[in-house]
């Protein structure tokens, strides 16, 4: 700016004014980048599905992702496996039902569900659930509160976040689960 901009707007009392509403737009660039990146980052699914209402409705996250104890990817819900359950379950808030009818319609296209994601390791990491479940490690620790939470939002998951959980481990453990090769491998 030149000088005589900066006088003239000195003048009007516009800088004081000008300099707050960047510092609050930065303020909540950065807010909103902190408080809500998973509200941010959640990809569009194909159907509506709310975890919230399936866990308080007693469905345990092994039901719809049951390789989580048998291979390395926890793997996502079929259509085989949503109609189980919506072939003859009624949702308790009437308002559901619309999202039911699309589960139904999708049924009755004979076109299977493609999920997309929601949570996506590099290609240089091997990760395994299995170890982790059997170790007695809650899907929570790693996922986030998914009771809570309507849709699956990403959670914060990267090399600090493992590795802070894996030195708290038993001490005869850590050097093994500290190690490169434990997860690149």
């Amino acid at each position: 700016m030149t000088d005589s901009l900066l006088r003239k707007l000195r003048r009007h009392r516009l800088l004081p004014l000008i300099a707050a509403a960047l510092m609050l737009i930065v303020a909540l660039a950065i807010g909103g980048a902190v408080l809500l990146p998973g509200v941010l980052a959640a990809p569009a699914q194909p159907l509506p599905f709310e975890h919230s209402k399936h866990v308080a409705a007693g469905v345990q996250c092994i039901f719809c992702h049951p390789g989580v104890q048998t291979s390395a990817v926890a793997g996502l819900p079929s259509l085989n496996k949503c109609m189980g359950c919506h072939a003859s379950v009624t949702p308790k808030d009437p308002k559901d039902q619309a999202d039911v009818n699309k589960l139904i319609s999708q049924w009755e296209s004979r076109q299977p569900i493609r999920w997309v994601r929601v949570f996506e390791q590099p290609d240089f990491v091997q990760f395994n659930h299995r170890p982790h479940v059997a170790a007695g490690v809650a899907c929570e620790s790693c996922h986030g509160d998914v009771a809570k939470m309507g849709y699956a939002q990403p959670y914060n998951l990267n090399m600090g976040f493992c590795l802070n959980c894996h030195r708290k481990q038993a001490p005869e453990k850590v050097t093994k689960l500290i190690s490169c090769e434990t997860c690149h491998y």
